[in-house]
């Protein structure tokens, strides 16, 4: 562990960023929303075109199987390239893209790991540019965002149509690598969609060292409440009491997570500061023999980029792999929810309310209160 986690900022900067972070999260239900009535498997918006393809020049081409292009993302030096420890493969949530890593690939680079040792894809194409509260800077996605010519719309995915392109990944960076032996760190979105590839592709999971899920709709999320299955994109999916969700998780959670790899959950954890775990949400992303932790206060993207929590999933990754330079061990998994919301949203009991437009106002309600822990956020917390 690190110790407790640095500040957000001044409590002048904290202030001015209430409005930001209001704005950020009610923007944020929208990235969810898709064609009233449109089935997402055949009638959601095709992106604009492929995001950067950022392999090393000798990597396999590889084509979306949904949209044709040309696979996007980064990683590799060259093949059969020396390794330290088990490739790390980053799944990025939904509407953005494999460049929103680039901070977090940095500082694991700043941490000694190569570039044939940190992968990620862009499995819907080119995205936008999601926001953080801690203002987390990302110039070289910009600036490739820019190149790419893209023009910041929404254009939202789900789990399924993308688990051909992560299963392809996975099988060609192990093959590139020269390593059977591999590391997901998975955000939003992403969680479920890695998830996913692994219960339908068991042949992978002898060989996963450690799984990574940062603010996963694993029982549901707030962006997807009653009603929205139908048309909301994704949410017939990730809604809680889905049969989508009971078949991921399994008979009484059985299939939450699988041996023998160490598994890691992140999550805000008081339903207030990440808008997707609002309320009885802020326990949907743990998961059943996982070290589950807590940072209350931050936001859904920060839950990602804040540097003192990415040190803490990098040396959770590290101690799960015996190739690695620290004696840190991955902290011991817990028997699954504990608190009242996640059981309730594992359940279907789900808060009551109309539609989106109820979730927005509980989020910005939350979110308020969540504004004076921004300052000074204790350290993370496990259940």
């Amino acid at each position: 562990m690190t110790g407790p986690l640095r500040p957000a900022g001044s409590p002048h900067a904290v202030a001015a960023s209430g409005a930001i972070l209001v704005t950020i999260a009610l923007a944020g239900l929208l990235v969810l929303a898709g064609p009233v009535g449109a089935d997402h498997r055949w009638g959601h918006d095709e992106p604009q075109g492929p995001a950067a393809v950022r392999f090393a020049a000798d990597f396999p081409a590889l084509v979306d199987h949904e949209w044709g292009f040309p696979l996007g993302g980064f990683g590799g030096v060259a093949r059969g390239a020396p390794l330290t420890r088990a490739p790390v493969i980053f799944v990025h949530g939904n509407n953005v893209d494999h460049a929103d890593w680039y901070p977090v690939r940095d500082q694991f680079r700043a941490a000694g790991w190569s570039d044939q040792e940190l992968w990620a894809l862009s499995y819907n194409g080119l995205g936008s540019a999601n926001g953080s509260a801690l203002f987390t800077p990302n110039p070289e996605r910009d600036a490739e965002h820019a190149e790419m010519g893209a023009d910041g719309r929404t254009r939202v995915t789900a789990n399924d149509v993308n688990v051909p392109d992560l299963l392809d990944f996975i099988v060609a960076v192990r093959d590139y690598t020269g390593s059977d032996r591999f590391s997901i760190v998975a955000h939003s979105l992403g969680v479920t969609l890695a998830r996913r590839t692994l219960q339908l592709h068991p042949e992978l999971r002898g060989d996963l060292v450690a799984f990574v899920g940062i603010a996963g709709a694993n029982h549901g999320t707030s962006f997807c409440p009653p009603g929205s299955e139908a048309t909301v994109m994704s949410c017939d999916e990730i809604a809680a009491g889905t049969a989508w969700l009971e078949e991921l998780n399994g008979p009484d959670g059985n299939d939450e997570t699988y041996p023998p790899a160490a598994w890691l959950t992140i999550r805000d954890g008081t339903g207030a500061a990440d808008p997707a775990f609002a309320g009885p949400y802020a326990d949907s992303p743990v998961l059943r023999g996982a070290d589950n932790r807590a940072y209350p206060g931050t936001y859904h993207n920060d839950l990602r980029l804040d540097p003192a929590i990415v040190e803490e999933y990098r040396a959770f990754l590290e101690a799960a792999d015996p190739g690695s330079r620290t004696d840190a061990a991955p902290g011991a998994g817990d028997a699954g929810p504990t608190a009242a919301g996640a059981a309730a949203a594992a359940s279907g009991a789900l808060p009551a309310t109309g539609g989106p437009s109820a979730s927005v106002a509980l989020v910005a309600a939350g979110l308020a209160l969540a504004l004076a822990r921004l300052a000074r956020r204790p350290p993370p917390t496990h259940h």
